[in-house]
């Protein structure tokens, strides 16, 4: 009785490991005009609009554009791979639960593999807006700054039309 409850919770936590990334993928916010628009968090994680929508925010010039592109780029293409070995490693997670005897031992291996993976990759997004930041004049990195720390390249977009909420896009 003891082995099938434990059984059955390594089950449902792997599946919320698994399953918590895809809800968290496809959160969306409404903004005042009542339309679904992605979510930019702080760390840039959601994607390359967070960074096309600050490259115009801090004015870069066509020198800083040409180097800026070339990094989200190179990050892009280093990004899919990783989420991509990511997605597998889920998959593989799921055939040795779904085994009639599942090995704990190889469960706990591929469940730290993913999350080496994820922090990878979280250390890699990190060092590309170091680079970033490198390519920037003193009042940018200010820009920069105080868009990070209010949540976005849009903060304060959209005020006269009710707020923070009308500005995410």
């Amino acid at each position: 009785m003891k082995r099938v409850v434990f059984l059955l919770l390594v089950g449902f936590i792997a599946f919320a490991f698994t399953t918590s990334d895809v809800f968290a993928e496809s959160k969306k916010k409404c903004s005042a005009d009542g339309k679904k628009h992605e979510r930019s968090y702080k760390d840039g994680s959601h994607g390359g609009s967070f960074f096309d929508k600050l490259i115009k925010k801090l004015d870069l010039n066509d020198d800083q554009l040409v180097k800026a592109n070339k990094l989200k780029n190179s990050y892009k293409k280093v990004a899919i791979k990783q989420k991509a070995e990511i997605k597998i490693a889920k998959v593989e997670l799921q055939e040795l639960l779904t085994e009639d005897k599942v090995d704990l031992k190889k469960v706990e291996r591929k469940i730290k593999a993913i999350y080496d993976m994820k922090a990878e990759l979280k250390v890699y997004r990190i060092t590309e807006m170091e680079n970033f930041k490198k390519l920037l004049t003193p009042e940018q990195k200010k820009t920069l700054k105080s868009c990070i720390l209010k949540g976005g390249p849009h903060h304060g977009e959209g005020a006269s039309e009710g707020g923070k909420g009308a500005a995410h896009h």
